[in-house]
């Protein structure tokens, strides 16, 4: 630490001249400077692939003491005496670069560096606390004075800059006759970027208030403009935004695309991370010390970088981090966070932030470069000042402040001007987007992963499901039709028509939907199908899925219903995400097979046993309600895609059968509750849970109840029993519990030789106890569980009753990045002669 001298008093006489010999001294010695000093370097040092600005850099003479570094934004301005023959930039992370000089008196040298392939030096400490470690337990135990949100009251403004960059296009594509329409684009880019030449497809700016008051309770921002380039869909402006979550480097936890990674500062921060003192200098008047730090283990989510303290308070003033090179990641080759603080009062404020995400499939691949830079300023921490300016709560979801373009607008609020190649990014991407090209390869580009063929007003497919086969249906041909935005913004209209070749049955299906309102958003609709199925569930709790739907199954025989079910349903989305949905149901079912030919067979005692029903028909009232707080979507009108919370999900359900009501069978009530969440345990993964509970009442057909759901394929589900069948356990009263703990690596990161496969452990549990009323036990007994070991019938039904259902399973995760390998136990019931004791099933999941 500093020392401090104490120092005798000063008269007025002793000050006066102390003043006097210090203007001497200054003059002289500020005037020998002006003499000696003619030589003056500037420019600027960048990140050859992002071409943004390294921060702290360091510019030198190699082999002297005569350097600088370089702000936030990579400028640097370096004064010398005398001149020597090259000059060297070096930064962590990065390749040294050193250039020539000439013998002019003011030169301009830019440095490009190359990123490293960085191996990270070992530390040797010698016996005793290492002094670095001193300052940064100084720096955990004054976090709470420090951290801005900590403070009782806060407000400023803040700037964002969001842009989104091709990187790599490789030549071959660029000399091909697909790429000559924006020959313009790689011109531009060529002259302002020197090297690397990539393509910008969208940049963002936006300007808010943020506020903070612990008496109020909440935070809020205002965003008083936004701008956009590339698209003007607020949901995907949102869905970037998401990529960007805010995070604190004061936190134990920064989370970045739902990873998250050990901050440096961190209570546990020394137990992830090693650090050593390299400088000290003042820096805004402070007295200050420069730590590096990196990992103390390979592959954890962790940093490596440098930061500048203030002596005393313990204050971050500056941070330069990148994430370690061997994180168990994917998709994401780097992570460069900057952060700078000025001192405010009594505190040091966060001033600039940038983010650098680098995205890409593999080394060589082209890739996408996100980078976010984001600006605060005109601070106020007075409690009832900012009381008086917080913003008033909102009443209902509003729509997203419009877009403003107007560039001598921007010119006057941003908090620094844009560069000249962001300057060129908005008339870049605006003219891409007026290229003929640019929409037909967007229209490619929509086909291959959206699944349909655009026909202007009406789109066909999805192309995954026009062939699939299936024991019943043999060879299965489907086609459908969609109308687009084209024909209306607020009417969409969709149907299919499918055929079998082996049961020569012609199925359809028919929708038509009207968006009430985009905010909040409000649908009603009306639907049609008749085809077979897989369950016994409505379209309500269940979606049909692909050609795998009916393909590599176990050897156990299909239970296919024929469905013909029409409905009418009316949906909202209130705020702080709240929404339900009304649906009212008429659904026949006609489940395939017989006690003689083998198959599903289906029959239900009509009470006074006189009858016996082998279809069903009932019309249902589903009323709907979830509660998923902060939950986003992506899409604005009828395709909206969850992105999912960091918050627990609730769910309701009751549904009421109308006996009598178009021809409707039974009259019942049923409810049920569900509760999922998934949440970070660093630094050993994530945890995921799934919750459900429920009742029926009434005496009904056990298709009408709650079926358990199995799976007969070996494609494994996350959402289903994977070694359970359909239609093996059923019940009216139940409760069920899902379990997954994802180790991210935790135990293979620790093993060399698995290490670099970036393998993930994955374990699950799941179990259900249930039961079912003497009524209706009586009224399915025809469906009762009888085992038949080596027939090919249905075994029936039974409730995991007198013990509950219960399998677990381990397995890897993340192989080539995108398939999941389970080897799954059934741990009860195993005296079912089709029941799979011991399975391996296979998954397909691509995340980072």
């Amino acid at each position: 630490m500093k020392t401090i001298k104490t120092q005798l008093p000063l008269t007025d006489a002793r000050l006066n001249k102390f003043i006097t010999i210090g203007a001497i001294f200054l003059f002289f010695f500020g005037g020998l400077h002006q003499i000696h000093a003619q030589y003056l370097f500037s420019g600027r040092v960048i990140d050859a692939d992002t071409k943004e600005g390294i921060p702290f850099c360091n510019v030198y003479y190699a082999g002297t003491t005569m350097g600088v570094s370089t702000d936030v934004d990579g400028y640097y301005e370096l004064p010398v005496t005398v001149l020597h023959d090259s000059l060297t930039a070096s930064a962590i992370g990065y390749t040294s670069l050193a250039k020539t000089t000439g013998d002019q008196e003011e030169q301009t040298i830019n440095f490009s560096l190359e990123s490293a392939n960085t191996t990270l030096d070992e530390i040797v400490v010698i016996a005793g606390e290492n002094p670095a470690n001193a300052i940064v337990k100084g720096i955990i135990q004054n976090k709470d004075l420090n951290n801005l949100e900590q403070q009782p009251a806060y407000q400023y403004e803040n700037y964002t800059k969001v842009e989104l960059d091709f990187e790599k296009v490789p030549e071959r594509l660029r000399e091909s006759k697909l790429m000559d329409p924006f020959d313009f684009v790689f011109e531009n880019i060529d002259s302002t970027s020197d090297e690397k030449p990539f393509l910008p497809i969208y940049i963002n700016e936006a300007l808010s208030d943020v506020y903070y008051s612990e008496e109020i309770g909440r935070s809020a921002e205002r965003i008083k403009a936004q701008r956009a380039s590339g698209t003007d869909n607020q949901s995907f402006i949102e869905f970037v935004k998401k990529v960007y979550t805010p995070f604190n480097v004061y936190n134990n936890y920064i989370d970045i695309i739902d990873k998250r990674f050990i901050s440096p500062f961190s209570d546990a921060g020394l137990g992830f991370y090693e650090y050593y003192i390299l400088d000290s200098a003042f820096v805004s008047g402070q007295w200050s010390y420069k730590l590096k730090f990196k990992p103390r283990r390979k592959q954890e989510n962790t940093f490596y970088g440098d930061f500048w303290v203030a002596d005393s308070t313990f204050a971050i003033q500056r941070l330069n981090m990148r994430m370690s090179p061997e994180v168990n990641i994917n998709l994401v080759k780097r992570i460069i966070i900057y952060q700078e603080y000025e001192p405010h009062e009594n505190l040091w404020l966060p001033v600039k932030q940038k983010m650098i995400v680098d995205f890409t499939l593999t080394e060589k691949s082209p890739g996408m470069i996100a980078r976010r830079t984001k600006s605060s300023r005109d601070y106020r921490l007075n409690p009832s000042e900012i009381q008086n300016n917080f913003p008033e709560k909102k009443k209902g979801t509003s729509p997203p402040p419009p877009l403003n373009s107007d560039e001598e607008y921007w010119q006057s609020i941003r908090h620094e001007p844009l560069s000249e190649t962001e300057s060129t990014i908005y008339a870049l991407v605006d003219s891409i987007q007026n290229v003929p090209a640019f929409k037909t390869y967007g229209e490619i580009f929509a086909t291959v992963f959206g699944g349909n063929f655009d026909l202007g007003k009406f789109s066909v497919g999805p192309y995954y499901s026009i062939y699939s086969k299936n024991p019943i249906e043999g060879t299965r041909l489907r086609l459908g039709l969609r109308s687009d935005d084209d024909l209306s913004e607020n009417l969409r209209i969709k149907g299919y028509a499918a055929y079998g070749f082996l049961d020569e049955r012609w199925k359809y299906g028919l929708e038509g939907m009207w968006l009430i309102h985009r905010y909040p958003w409000t649908i009603i609709g009306a639907a049609h199908r008749k085809d077979i199925s897989l369950s016994s569930e409505n379209s309500e709790d269940f979606q049909e899925g692909n050609l795998f739907s009916y393909s590599f199954r176990r050897d156990v025989y299909l239970k296919l219903i024929d469905v013909s079910e029409t409905k009418v349903f009316y949906e909202r989305h209130w705020d702080n995400g709240l929404s339900n949905r009304v649906t009212i149901l008429n659904r026949q079912m006609d489940p395939y097979g017989n006690n003689e030919e083998g198959g599903f067979n289906y029959a239900f005692v009509k009470p006074g046993g006189e009858s016996v029903d082998t279809t069903l028909n009932t019309t249902e009232v589903i009323l709907k309600f979830r509660y998923a707080p902060g939950e986003t979507f992506l899409g604005e009108r009828f395709n909206r895609v969850s992105l999912g919370t960091t918050k627990p999900i609730l769910e309701a359900q009751y549904t009421l059968g109308l006996e009598d009501f178009f021809g409707s069978q039974y009259n019942y009530h049923k409810f049920s509750l569900g509760l999922r969440h998934w949440f970070n345990i660093s630094p050993i993964g994530w945890f995921s849970y799934r919750i459900k509970a429920g009742k029926t009442f009434g005496t009904l057909p056990f298709l009408l109840q709650e079926v358990h759901p199995g799976n007969e394929a070996v494609f494994m589900s996350r959402s289903v029993f994977n070694t359970m069948n359909n239609y093996e356990f059923v019940s009216d009263t139940y409760a069920s519990v899902f379990l997954e703990h994802h180790f991210d690596g935790f135990f293979f990161n620790h093993i060399p030789l698995l290490r670099k496969l970036k393998l993930r452990e994955v374990a699950s549990f799941k179990a259900v106890v249930g039961s079912m009323s003497k009524n209706n036990q009586k009224a399915n007994r025809l469906n009762g569980f009888q085992p038949q070991s080596g027939a090919d019938l249905y075994t029936g039904f039974r409730s995991p009753s007198t013990k509950p259902y219960l399998e677990a399973g381990i397995g890897i995760e993340n192989i080539l990045k995108v398939i999941r390998v389970d080897a799954l136990w059934r741990l009860s019931y195993l005296d079912n002669p089709e029941a799979s004791r011991f399975s391996i099933t296979v998954g397909a999941y691509l995340g980072f």
